[in-house]
């Protein structure tokens, strides 16, 4: 019995030693960019990839590939000493495929006349089509609130919005790109908030914008505003929004190339019925 209880420890000890250490040791996180600490890390059983336990675990919720080499994954280890060659092994259980069903919202129509002349080079002023309640009127999570079920109702109606400008960005630098992704981000959370009904979507928001930036990249290079996206370039986006890829894309495209902010573009952009 102690043979085999010794031979077990070697075996445990060894595994942490030549597997999950060099996984993790001097490494970042795929996901968040952090540093990655041994104790709070999760290796994956199959490729050995190492993340963030709390990354990997809103990841493994949505998808069971690997973000990095797109290998299928049902285990990790986590919880690994160095010193004791401990460490624990989890398996998940099978993903759940649940309906999204979002809550109706009526788009509201307020009956005054104003407009906002836009600060691109537009001529005409643009009218200020809806209202989410008057400024100090209601709480601010109370404006959140209604502004994600208008959000989610143009999904649900299969509307898109009418393109206000045509201003391309152009990556010149990191501070340009950065520029971009803090404009770009909020944005892209409240989105998924309102499509996929996750709270907290921090995971999906670095897939997207990783791909925008992508977008934007290969755009400079073709120096072609007109770029054929295909299925091939929205593939990492379509385990997440699946029927909804498409339309979520015009939307991020139809934001991202104005220069509003996110309050006066929910006020002035005009839908329609697609296709």
């Amino acid at each position: 019995m102690k043979s085999s209880s010794s031979r077990r420890r070697r075996s445990r000890e060894k595994l942490v030693g030549k597997v999950n250490w060099p996984s993790v040791h001097g490494k970042t996180c795929p996901i968040c960019l952090e540093n990655l600490d041994l104790r709070s890390s999760a290796v994956l059983s199959d490729c050995k990839h190492a993340y963030c336990l709390g990354c990997i675990g809103k990841w493994s919720r949505l998808r069971r590939k690997c973000p990095l080499c797109n290998a299928d994954f049902n285990s990790w280890f986590s919880h690994i000493s160095l010193s004791s060659g401990s460490f624990h092994k989890q398996h998940l259980p099978p993903l759940i495929d649940t309906s999204r069903k979002k809550p109706r919202f009526q788009e509201q129509h307020p009956p005054q006349r104003s407009v906002i002349n836009g600060v691109h080079s537009r001529t005409r002023p643009l009218p200020w089509r809806r209202s989410f309640g008057r400024p100090g009127s209601v709480g601010d999570d109370v404006l959140a609130a209604r502004k994600l079920r208008w959000r989610a109702s143009i999904y649900e109606k299969r509307l898109e919005a009418v393109p206000l400008s045509h201003e391309q960005n152009i990556l010149g630098n990191n501070g340009v790109k950065e520029r971009i992704l803090r404009r770009i981000e909020p944005w892209i959370r409240r989105e998924l908030q309102a499509i996929l009904g996750d709270t907290d979507p921090s995971i999906i928001i670095h897939v997207v914008a990783s791909v925008y930036i992508s977008f934007l990249e290969l755009r400079v290079h073709t120096a072609s505003p007109q770029l054929d996206m295909g299925d091939n370039f929205l593939a990492p986006l379509l385990p997440f929004l699946l029927d909804r890829t498409n339309m979520f894309w015009h939307e991020l495209r139809c934001f991202a190339e104005t220069s509003f902010t996110m309050e006066t573009y929910d006020a002035v952009v005009e839908y329609r019925h697609s296709g």
